[in-house]
């Protein structure tokens, strides 16, 4: 019972550092003496521990590994008798755990994932020859899924985007069947706008929900946890090599429009107040 507590605490650290991209040193074991909470969550939950650092309001900051490989801060207090784990705020509301994360934890290399998300069972939407593509894993049942796509679709729609939707089933009893049915769909664009407008095609096919359920481990396999999850690359400058990005939820739509060279999309999205109170 107290494994599964303190691992349910620490994904809420890893919900509350979201879209770190460290450029931190690579992590090494750490060999000092751990305080008394941290050394029994070691033991009982099965954390590695990799680094110690002075984190605000006099608390240790602590890099630590679960054991679905996801490295998260956690804290404890001076006399290392509490361990505390979540979204470490500031006065003015900002997301220290965010800042820890980018300080300490180093960006994962996710350029096997988008090539193998990129080859998953999926539809793609869009102009086949548009210069910028995003991967979305996508459950049927996602509201933040169909909140992305819509704002997304206006620049499928002009032509400067397309996208490559991923289905998966982790929300909802039927989030399978319906993933089923935008992979078995003759009309993949028209699949994805029915489930985002509420009247998803659905299938029972063996083979597809097959492709469904090995989209969902790959997700897991990745440490994704929660829908959308989006991958897009921006190439290199200078025979650098491409530049991965991944936001586990909807992404900050005008920072990688901006990246991936897609001008004015966002003062449309603007005109619509659904939309805008997303955009930043």
């Amino acid at each position: 019972m107290f494994k599964r507590k303190l691992l349910t605490a620490v994904a809420l650290s890893v919900a509350a550092m979201s879209a770190f991209a460290g450029k931190a040193e690579p992590l090494k074991p750490y060999t000092g003496a751990l305080p008394p909470a941290l050394q029994y969550a070691k033991t009982a939950a099965g954390l590695q521990v990799f680094k110690k650092f002075q984190a605000a309001g006099g608390l240790d900051g602590w890099v630590v590994q679960d054991p679905s490989g996801k490295n998260v801060v956690v804290y404890s207090s001076k006399d290392g008798e509490a361990l505390i784990a979540g979204m470490m705020l500031d006065k003015n509301g900002k997301n220290l755990s965010a800042v820890y994360g980018e300080e300490h934890i180093p960006a994962p290399d996710y350029t096997e994932a988008i090539g193998e998300f990129k080859a998953a069972p999926g539809v793609s939407v869009g102009n086949p020859k548009a210069k910028a593509e995003v991967v979305v894993v996508f459950d049927a049942n996602c509201g933040y899924c169909k909140l992305m796509h819509k704002l997304i679709d206006p620049a499928v729609q002009a032509g400067e985007l397309k996208v490559r939707y991923v289905p998966v089933a982790i929300l909802g009893a039927d989030s399978d069947i319906k993933g089923a049915g935008i992979l078995g769909s003759k009309n993949p664009a028209a699949a994805v706008d029915g489930a985002v407008a509420g009247r998803a095609e659905t299938s029972s096919d063996k083979d597809l929900l097959a492709k469904v359920q090995a989209n969902t481990n790959l997700m897991k396999k990745h440490g994704f946890n929660g829908t959308p999850a989006v991958l897009y690359a921006v190439k290199g400058k200078g025979g650098a090599d491409d530049t991965v990005y991944v936001a586990n939820g909807v992404p900050n739509i005008t920072e990688m429009f901006s990246r991936m060279g897609i001008s004015g999309q966002v003062d449309k999205l603007k005109q619509d107040p659904a939309l805008a109170r997303f955009l930043r």
